[in-house]
């Protein structure tokens, strides 16, 4: 009985276990938005009302809690300037308002380093997560609005820095925008081509926060 017992345990020991899933969404977030997400929906656009952000609702798009759209694409003195895509009218890149928020509550600590305008590719685009150039299961935080990927940065001396090609800058200027977004509770930790250079080696991907 003791032997039976021992070999139990090994074979148990032995037995790789299946790692836990961990959801890629906002804690606490649910489709179709819960109440909660709903309440922290208009909370947020009453932060833009408070910033004086012109925005407007935007119309139901799949898995953005709450959608809105910049008429004229700009936080303040921050201009979003899309490179490619779907189009250049304001209508063609809704984002959730924690999103946009987010950046503009950042608009100050930004134009203080220099920053005039961020250029980016993605905004919404209902996609999983790619790691290696594969696709995965995973939602990627783009499907809900909430992601940016940024590929160059507009300053105010006139300059525009890409970042796969202006990374190693001896004036760091594209790494201090990114520690920028990675010291603010209101982002996650910027993917960059410092942290992940084979997916992120030319861009920087930002990802809000919504708090429940």
């Amino acid at each position: 009985m003791a032997l039976a017992s021992m070999l139990l345990a090994v074979l148990v020991a032995a037995t790789p276990h299946k790692p836990r899933k961990i959801p890629n969404m906002p804690l606490g977030w649910t489709w179709p938005p819960s109440a909660t997400m709903k309440t922290v929906g208009a909370q947020c656009l009453a932060r833009l009302e408070g910033q004086g952000i012109a925005y407007e609702k935007g119309s139901p798009t799949k898995k953005i809690a709450t959608p809105i759209v910049l008429p004229d694409m700009t936080l303040r003195e921050l201009v979003l300037v899309p490179l490619r895509g779907k189009g250049r009218r304001p209508q063609d890149w809704p984002m959730d308002c924690h999103l946009a928020a987010g950046i503009a509550e950042l608009g100050p600590a930004l134009r203080a380093l220099g920053v005039t305008s961020l250029h980016f590719r993605t905004l919404h685009e209902y996609r999983t997560v790619r790691k290696r150039n594969r696709k995965t299961r995973i939602l990627s935080r783009h499907a809900i609005g909430l992601a940016m990927d940024l590929f160059e940065v507009g300053f105010a001396d006139g300059s525009v820095l890409v970042i796969e090609r202006d990374w190693q800058n001896p004036d760091l200027r594209l790494q201090q925008v990114a520690a920028l977004f990675d010291g603010s509770e209101l982002f996650r930790t910027p993917l960059t081509p410092a942290n992940d250079p084979r997916d992120h080696g030319d861009h920087v991907h930002l990802e809000a926060h919504m708090r429940l």
